[in-house]
């Protein structure tokens, strides 16, 4: 008995992360880049050159995100 699974399957917990739309597949999919340079594919509608929120876990776009330059300075 998996006691995270059953608590992920009643609250449908959603792992949102973002990522920046760079392309479109034939069959409709979109091809995007995630900060960590990863490629992904995801399910819905946007804009070439847009960043948008998706679900990690179905690949769904949730929506448009904003526009935000990720800068890592050393400490």
């Amino acid at each position: 008995m998996n006691f995270l699974s059953q608590f992920n399957q009643l609250f449908n917990r959603t792992e949102q992360a973002m990522a920046k739309v760079v392309g479109i597949r034939t069959d409709g999919r979109l091809i995007a880049n995630t900060q960590a340079g990863a490629t992904v594919l995801l399910n819905g509608v946007a804009t070439l050159g847009k960043t948008v929120y998706y679900d990690r876990r179905t690949g769904q776009v949730l929506g448009e995100a904003p526009d935000v330059k990720f800068m890592a300075f050393g400490v």
